[in-house]
């Protein structure tokens, strides 16, 4: 790069010498004008200087964009980022922004804590009381924070960080988990809880499905990992496999059952009317009050729930538990990940709401 530059200086500095010397000619050369070398000729000089410079340094600017493209987290919740990143938040979670950061205020009611906020949209100063408006963009003259009353949504870009209580939240490590995907905070619950992990470090897999062993062990954790003796109650689940102790609790609790023969099919992935019945049964087997149901009506494909299964998709149903979508229940499908971490969430709640 610098000899590149050099290059170029030396090339300009040679340009100015030809005006220095055409110049000095045109004194006694008519075929030269002076009009001309501070006219055409100069502008195209610039023009070509310009040019020079636009086309020798671009790479330079390339790399900065690249670079400045890149966004981190650090080790104590402080993200950086050059662009703006999705984020959202509950009642009492706060957003800390350093001076110079923006922040797109997309839904919920929020204001400022303390620092001084300016509103680009209508450019007035937000003092700390303010309360932020939906669509608007704005640009953390100081320190600022902002405090949310509800469940809110925003994005922010520079360096920012998510905090509730007061006490950092330290974002998941999963490369396919962003901020602001619905499953976000199902997928925290989970982990957080020990519930379930991730495929590895950085990748939770939301979209890869769930199987019944799988199932039974999460279940299994839910409750706190009672300890349970070994016992022959399936063909197929041996003493010493990772879902053993999960699948044999479950099964001596009665909140599962084998697909038939004697087996339990532990690699078989579990479907969505399978999970509502489990779910049903845990909550029935632990002292829940079990009493709403929904109308399986509403969807298209009611008619596909199996018979076994009518009575606990219709309670998961009308808790929230299990939702569908486009008007469809989808019960004999595989559960993704994701699907599987939302509706341990929503009956978590239920269960705390009892």
């Amino acid at each position: 790069m610098k000899k590149k530059l050099i290059a170029g200086a030396l090339a300009a500095l040679a340009l100015m010498g030809c005006i220095t010397v055409v110049w000095a000619g045109s004194q006694s050369d008519p075929l030269v004008s002076l009009s001309y070398l501070n006219g055409a000729w100069l502008t195209d000089l610039k023009a070509y200087i310009t040019q020079w410079v636009a086309q020798d340094t671009q790479y330079i600017y390339n790399e900065a964009v690249d670079k400045a493209e890149q966004s981190s987290t650090t080790a104590d919740g402080w993200t950086v980022s050059s662009s703006f990143k999705a984020g959202q938040g509950q009642s009492g979670d706060t957003i800390t922004l350093t001076t110079g950061s923006g922040l797109i205020w997309t839904s919920g009611a929020g204001a400022v804590s303390s620092g001084v906020l300016v509103d680009a949209t209508t450019g007035t100063e937000l003092s700390p009381g303010s309360g932020l408006t939906a669509g608007h963009r704005y640009l953390a003259a100081a320190d600022t924070v902002v405090t949310a009353s509800q469940n809110v949504q925003w994005m922010a870009e520079g360096k920012w960080r998510l905090g509730t209580g007061g006490a950092v939240v330290t974002p998941l490590p999963f490369t396919d988990v962003p901020a602001g995907q619905w499953y976000y905070d199902d997928v925290r619950f989970v982990v957080e809880n020990g519930l379930f992990q991730g495929v590895s470090d950085t990748l939770f897999r939301p979209a890869g499905t769930m199987q019944r062993g799988m199932m039974t062990t999460v279940l299994h954790r839910l409750a706190g990992e009672p300890p349970t003796a070994y016992s022959p109650v399936f063909t197929d689940i041996p003493s010493g496999q990772w879902y053993t102790q999960g699948t044999i609790w479950c099964a001596q609790m009665g909140i599962v059952n084998g697909v038939g023969d004697g087996r339990f099919a532990p690699a078989q992935v579990v479907t969505r009317q399978q999970i509502a019945v489990m779910l049903y049964n845990y909550a029935v087997k632990t002292g829940q009050i079990i009493g709403q149901r929904g109308d399986l009506t509403a969807f298209s494909d009611a008619g596909s729930v199996a018979v076994w299964a009518r009575d606990a998709v219709s309670w998961a149903v009308g808790v929230g538990i299990l939702n569908g979508s486009g008007g469809k229940l989808f019960p004999e499908d595989g559960a993704q990940r994701a699907q599987v971490a939302a509706m341990l969430h929503r009956f978590q709640d239920w269960m705390e709401a009892q």
